[in-house]
């Protein structure tokens, strides 16, 4: 783990010596990234542990947060300058003018339907006139209308939604019998099926490949004035990615500190690339087709002009100037 913690260390230092030089960071004040207790979260987690930010110069606090609301509120206020949150959360928070803009992934897939082991349902369309928990607008709620819609069901009409507002909440209901099924993300989901009580009866990746799941937003006037310091940010997020796809066994277990709950095996599990992928690669189409969902399921108005959800300059700047 020391050994390969170095190289790690390595890598990103050369990373960040070709990008911006020997000069110091622009930025020199406190900076917050607010996270979620989410597997793709868990690149932040990896940079916060090795100390990657304080040894580029820059005084930064990752941050739990309990709901992506919060860390929205937060970024509207100043309180937060980063966040990573779905990619519903950020689209929806653009459309209603805040002053953000997707400036990368961290993660894809990881977000699917759950059943109980022994009275669950076959497949999607056999979830007809059942009850089904989900969270209202999330992304949770917005794959799982588009996943009954491609299984040849109505979601208004066909099944009847619960909405409830913690994933917490969509766990205990289908245990304990409210529901038939809830919409759910990674690890919880293996964690049901670990405990013997739940059966996951589809990944929503089945209707459309390494969806994007969680984003890295950033306010404008942050990136605006500070490019440097955000490409900093990005680079190490960028490596930080790629250390947790190369180390499972490790990034299970700093999922598991930092989340403070479930078991190390059971994490690497929920990790396993069928289930779930952590990434950094943005791409405006991918982000512009869920916007689309979004506006179908009357979630928003219109899809906001491309420039306006995504600015890809930053990174693609720090993967142009990458060893």
């Amino acid at each position: 783990m020391k050994s390969s913690a170095r190289v790690f260390l390595l890598a990103i230092g050369l990373t960040l010596m070709m990008l911006t030089g020997c000069t110091p960071p622009q930025h020199r004040g406190p900076i917050t990234i607010g996270v979620r207790t989410a597997n793709d979260h868990v690149p932040f987690y990896v940079a916060d542990r090795q100390q990657l930010y304080r040894q580029r110069g820059l005084d930064v606090t990752v941050r739990l947060v309990p709901g992506n609301t919060e860390i929205i509120e937060a970024l509207q206020r100043g309180d937060f300058q980063i966040g990573a949150v779905p990619v519903t959360t950020a689209i929806a928070a653009i459309a209603q003018g805040i002053p953000l803009h997707i400036v990368a992934m961290t993660g894809r897939g990881s977000d699917g339907l759950l059943v109980r082991q022994q009275d669950g349902a076959a497949d999607v369309a056999s979830l007809r006139g059942k009850k089904i928990a989900t969270i209202r607008a999330s992304i949770l709620d917005v794959l799982l209308r588009y996943t009954l819609e491609q299984a040849g069901l109505d979601p208004e009409r066909d099944v009847e939604l619960v909405y409830m507002a913690k994933l917490g909440d969509l766990i205990s209901a289908l245990k304990t019998y409210q529901v038939d099924a809830c919409s759910n993300t990674e690890p919880f989901m293996t964690d049901a099926e670990r405990q013997g009580w739940g059966r996951i009866l589809t990944y929503y990746t089945a209707d459309w490949p390494d969806h994007p799941c969680c984003v890295v937003v950033v306010r404008d006037d942050f990136a605006r004035q500070n490019p440097r310091a955000l490409r900093d940010i990005l680079a190490i997020h960028c490596a930080a990615v790629e250390w947790s796809n190369e180390h499972l066994d490790e990034t299970a277990q700093v999922i598991t500190d930092y989340l403070q709950t479930f078991d190390p095996d059971m994490v690497r599990n929920s990790l396993d690339r069928s289930r779930m992928f952590i990434d950094y690669h943005l791409q405006t189409e991918e982000i512009e087709r869920m916007a689309g969902l979004m506006v179908a399921q009357g979630l928003i108005s219109s899809i906001p002009p491309a420039d306006r959800l995504v600015d890809l300059a930053p990174l693609s700047d720090v993967l142009k100037n990458r060893p």
